[in-house]
Formats: C-alpha cells, sequence, structure tokens
C-alpha cells in the first residue's frame, strides 16, 4: 500500500491521461518539476505538460498501466507500461520511473528509465534494421 499523498493521484491520472484532463497536474506538481527521460530533460509544468501532450498527439491509444510502486521515505519507484499503437502496430514499453515529493507535498521530479534502443529505435520503419545490423556488429567486436 502506497502512502495517502499526491502519489496517488498522480498515479491514477497518468492511467487516465488524455488531452483533456492535462490540465491536472497543475495541482499536484511543483512549478519548478524536473523531468527526464532518454530524450528529454526540462524543468517546469508547461514543459513537463508539452512532452505529454505532443506524446499523446503524435502516437494512438496511448495507455499508462502501473504495475507495481515501491516507496521509501519521499522517493517512489513506479513500474509502469506504456501501451500504444504506432508504425502500423501495437506497441508497448516498460519503464520504471523516479519520483520525488518535495516538502511541500508536490512531485519535484520525475525520472524515467527505459530501453529506448530496443523499445523505440529498432521498431522504427526502415530504419530500425539498421540499427539491429549496427547493433550486432558491435556485439561481435565486444
Amino acid at each position: 500500500m502506497i502512502k495517502k499523498n499526491n502519489i496517488e493521484k498522480y498515479v491514477k491520472l497518468f492511467e487516465s491521461l488524455n488531452l483533456e484532463n492535462l490540465n491536472k497536474f497543475d495541482g499536484l506538481l511543483d512549478e519548478n518539476i524536473y523531468f527526464e527521460d532518454p530524450f528529454n530533460k526540462v524543468y517546469g509544468i508547461e514543459n513537463f505538460k508539452r512532452i505529454f501532450s505532443n506524446t499523446l498527439n503524435k502516437l494512438d491509444n496511448v495507455e499508462f498501466k502501473v504495475l507495481n510502486i515501491i516507496f521509501k521515505k519521499n522517493i517512489y519507484i513506479i513500474k509502469w507500461e506504456m501501451i500504444y499503437f504506432a508504425f502500423n502496430k501495437n506497441n508497448s514499453i516498460f519503464g520504471l520511473s523516479e519520483v520525488t515529493i518535495g516538502a511541500n507535498e508536490k512531485i519535484v521530479s520525475h525520472i524515467d528509465y527505459w530501453d529506448s534502443y530496443n523499445n523505440f529505435y529498432v521498431k522504427i520503419p526502415f530504419f530500425g534494421p539498421i540499427f539491429k545490423f549496427v547493433l550486432s556488429l558491435v556485439k561481435k567486436r565486444i
């Protein structure tokens, strides 16, 4: 069971995320939130929301499923799956988020860890096979 604070609302918001409810992040995030993933490093609520707005606009049928949460003090590790439609097929990405709650009970940091190579680059039409080929050459040398 997770502690009663903004993390519960945060998780529920991700699990129901769509373009119409992005502004619900405003009450949960510190105004200077830091967000990082394999493609982004930003500060601020508007930049945070812009990333998820772009994701929801560029991919179809985006859904986040929270699979597990562990915490110690004010740091939460959230295991998740992101399901989406792109490159003419259904896809999913598994990852972990390190979410930190500040003294003001708002989320001050959200850092995502996921494998962008296997979960994104190799799925790009035309370029994916090239990435796989290059990796096979690198593996032969290691």
